[in-house]
């Protein structure tokens, strides 16, 4: 396994416990009758980040298999992880402080939460486009 692989399956198991720990708040907004969007915000952040990680995991164990270079291997990795780690911060934070982050208005909080969806969207795109890339080359 390339070294890439090794810290993208690194960095997805971080992610993934994330999202399982975030299944905590979520059981007890449940139990605790909060309001229906409380519930739906940590639903959101523990399928998301279980997820994001479990799409993470597979591109680690299909990463050495693609024909590129290491530089274009390290691209897609990092574009993943810092996706990860942007969205694991959003998700997370969001309802604690109660805010979706959808807009860069609002208190400060809200628009912390929006830079970590902006990080996180942006690097998922750019792993996306690096990924289309190594795939259409290892043809």
């Amino acid at each position: 396994m390339d070294v890439p692989a090794r810290h993208l399956l690194f960095h997805a198991v971080v992610i993934l416990l994330i999202g399982l720990f975030a299944g905590i708040p979520y059981g007890k907004a449940i139990l605790g009758k909060k309001s229906e969007s409380l519930i739906h915000a940590w639903r959101v952040a523990h399928g998301a980040l279980a997820l994001g990680a479990a799409l993470m995991i597979a591109l680690a164990a299909v990463l050495s298999s693609l024909q590129v270079s290491l530089l274009v291997k390290q691209a897609l990795a990092v574009a993943f992880i810092v996706s990860g780690y942007g969205f694991a911060f959003a998700l997370t934070v969001g309802p604690l402080v109660g805010a979706r982050g959808l807009s860069s208005k609002g208190s400060i909080s809200a628009k912390t939460v929006y830079a970590g969806n902006i990080v996180g969207a942006g690097g998922s795109l750019v792993g996306s486009f690096v990924l289309l890339y190594a795939a259409f080359v290892s043809l």
